[in-house]
């Protein structure tokens, strides 16, 4: 259905990044022309970017439409769905309340949310707000999202999955859920006596300054409010719209790019939480296994390639939404798109126009070691191309592959008139990246596509038999 109610776009976040040696000022219509260019390319009606250094705003934009119907373009107060960006506020509530001594983290959620069954009785608050529960999450269900339009009650979500097994032990594995941020949002209703709407608002909204942020009623006239596309045949349609009851504290949240600026801002000081509790929230969990898995509290962890960062995404019917945080650069880069896209890429690549050497655009190419491996990956596209097998190709890899008509009719664009495949660097798989559809990854082969036009950059996952499970491609 989207992207942050799944977990293999969470598991692919740092994939296209490298190590900062520079820190430079954009062309602002380097930007813009990007934007305007991945507009046409994922067909998106509107888009609206922030980017902001030190808590200040240096860049505020509505690209395109946020209504195709009316002509209505997209401006810095247009609202969007947030979907799961939602989640760290939904955290942040609950630290808030940790803080206020309602409740502790590792308190077993029972003592807060009495109906919890038995097979519950070791999930802490702790496992909830790291994805570490073990409880199945209700978009996880065959045919879920057949009901989108449905209005839940709370028990009723929760009787989804309140009979089923525990998929692990709590703490023992990482696995995105969104029923554990829907009971965080019943355990705050219930150690706080306030609605979860009542309580952001209060807590955080009001203090951060963000004026237009709320949880979303989908038949209330919200000012602005920015219209949900899908594609049908390369074509836009209206997005059917999700029941907000069904996100509720896990991704129900709306606002504009401007209120998410602020929010960054407040994270540069104790206003809404201390550091220490900051600091906690952006701590990889630790697994009962001895490892680190790169999630928080609400928020993806990880390195670009080697650079620390912070953020998280969210995708719904019609909408999604990407935060990223250059923790090292102060740099946040935010963008809110009223159609299904690749909002995370698009951030990085923007934050590749303000630091030197981020994207692959700017990497000078090294001496190819292999460039026989080189050749058969470059054969390996063009048999691809051709609707021919590959040996070179995993399994999986193959299945996925062989699904997407978009992905095989961009491959042929790419390779059409192909002047050079040139090698630009090998990097080894990062914690989250080394594993595909159960196939161990053991290195990324990078490389510049030139057709002719603008240069493409293909990025394989290769397993130790110098398989591919993975390929992806992107303009920078």
């Amino acid at each position: 259905m989207n992207i942050s109610w799944n977990r293999r776009r969470i598991l692919w976040s740092v994939l296209r990044t490298i190590a900062v040696a520079l820190t430079l000022p954009a062309s602002a219509d380097q930007v813009d022309r990007f934007i305007e260019r991945q507009l046409k390319k994922q067909n998106i009606p509107g888009l609206a970017l922030a980017v902001v250094r030190e808590g200040k705003v240096t860049k505020a934009k509505g690209y395109g439409l946020a209504d195709v119907e009316l002509s209505v373009p997209v401006k810095t107060d247009s609202v969007f769905q947030w979907a799961s960006i939602s989640k760290q506020f939904t955290a942040t509530a609950i630290q808030q309340l940790a803080q206020d001594g309602r409740l502790k983290l590792d308190d077993r959620i029972s003592l807060h949310y009495t109906n919890a069954p038995a097979t519950w009785s070791n999930v802490t608050v702790f496992h909830l707000l790291t994805h570490t529960s073990g409880i199945k999450s209700y978009t996880g269900l065959p045919d879920f999202f057949a009901t989108v339009r449905k209005d839940y009650r709370p028990e009723e979500i929760i009787g989804l999955v309140r009979d089923l097994p525990l998929e692990f032990l709590p703490g023992e594995k990482w696995d995105y859920s969104n029923t554990g941020y829907f009971l965080l949002g019943l355990i705050l209703e219930n150690a706080s006596g306030q609605t979860y709407g009542d309580f952001l608002t209060e807590r955080i909204f009001r203090p951060a300054g963000m004026a237009t942020a709320r949880i979303n009623q989908q038949f209330e006239l919200i000012p602005n409010r920015a219209t949900g596309y899908a594609s049908q045949s390369n074509r836009l349609v209206r997005s059917e719209f999700v029941s907000p009851s069904q996100p509720f504290s896990a991704g129900a949240l709306v606002g504009t790019v401007l209120d998410l600026a602020k929010w960054d801002a407040s994270l540069y000081t104790d206003l809404i939480l201390s550091r220490q509790a900051r600091e906690e929230a952006w701590k990889p969990v630790r697994l009962s296994t001895g490892e680190d898995f790169p999630y928080g509290y609400g928020w993806q962890t990880g390195e670009l390639r080697g650079h620390p960062w912070v953020g998280h995404g969210g995708g719904i019917h019609g909408f999604s939404s990407f935060i990223l945080r250059l923790t090292g650069e102060r740099l946040t880069i935010i963008v809110l798109i009223n159609k299904d896209a690749d909002p995370q890429g698009m951030a990085i690549s923007v934050a590749g126009h303000y630091v030197s050497e981020l994207t692959l655009r700017t990497i000078k190419p090294q001496p190819d070691s292999e460039p026989a491996l080189s050749q058969r990956l470059q054969q390996c596209l063009v048999d691809l191309a051709a609707r021919k097998d590959s040996e070179l190709i995993t399994p999986g890899f193959r299945r996925n592959f062989a699904r997407s008509q978009r992905r095989h009719a961009a491959l042929q664009e790419d390779l059409r008139g192909l002047k050079s495949f040139t090698f630009l660097l090998e990097e080894k798989p990062a914690r989250d990246q080394r594993e595909v559809e159960g196939v161990p990854i053991a290195r990324l082969r990078s490389y510049r596509l030139r057709n002719g036009g603008e240069p493409r950059y293909y990025t394989f996952a290769l397993t130790a038999e110098n398989k591919v499970g993975l390929v992806r491609a992107s303009d920078d």
